[in-house]
């Protein structure tokens, strides 16, 4: 989030060495046989875990892009009002972490429960989130 600062390029690095390393491990591991015992662990919170990195990501780009592009703002008082709203969109990043990493600690590490209940379970997630990004702050219009 912070590398931001850097007219964005920090969130950038950032973003794709987390995607690449994310995907380097996930396929090595589906490589060398540990498709199964990976992917059930890392379904129940990735949904939360992934979402967060990518939405940390986008708060620091917002502040890249406020140093950047400050319209008819100065740039400090572009960084100020970008600076707010980074700030908003990282305390939903702090509460998808928290979801994630109680969902890691109790339902991802354990051994008794089905791989095929962890995937259905894991794709409810997904849903869940999705629905939750697309749905959530939106403001009902009075019918007309």
């Amino acid at each position: 989030f912070a590398a931001g600062l850097l007219f964005g390029l920090g969130s950038v690095f950032f973003l794709i060495f987390n995607g690449l390393i994310i995907g380097a491990v996930s396929g090595h591991l589906t490589e060398i046989g540990y498709g199964q015992t990976f992917w059930s662990f890392v379904v129940g919170h990735g949904a939360f875990e992934l979402t967060a990195i990518a939405l940390a990501g986008a708060a620091g780009l917002q502040l890249g892009w406020a140093l950047i592009s400050p319209g008819r703002l100065t740039r400090g008082e572009s960084l100020r009002l970008a600076a707010h709203k980074s700030v908003q969109l990282l305390c939903g990043v702090m509460v998808f972490l928290l979801i994630a990493a109680f969902i890691e600690a109790y339902w991802s590490s354990t051994t008794v429960i089905a791989a095929w209940v962890k995937y259905l379970v894991g794709a409810v997630l997904w849903l869940l989130v999705a629905a939750y990004l697309i749905f959530a702050g939106r403001t009902q219009h009075a019918p007309e």
